[in-house]
């Protein structure tokens, strides 16, 4: 499974790539830091799941799910 990961605190982001990649299947295809960024890879390369923060800056997460759905389901 390749998996998106969208959160403005690295720590937190770093946390989820190592669970994420502590299964050999999965795999995190890329990382943002806010919902536009999410927004933008996701036209690039789609991820079968986003683990996708709520509070951000720039773009909060509801906002961002709901343009990545539009864009790239």
């Amino acid at each position: 499974m390749k998996v998106g990961i969208v959160n403005d605190q690295q720590l937190a982001t770093e946390a989820l790539r190592r669970i994420v990649t502590s299964v050999p299947e999965h795999e995190v295809l890329w990382t943002a830091v806010d919902g536009r960024q999410a927004v933008d890879k996701c036209r690039d390369a789609t991820p079968d799941a986003i683990l996708m923060d709520l509070v951000m800056p720039v773009m909060d997460g509801a906002e961002a799910t709901r343009l990545i759905m539009q864009t790239s389901p």
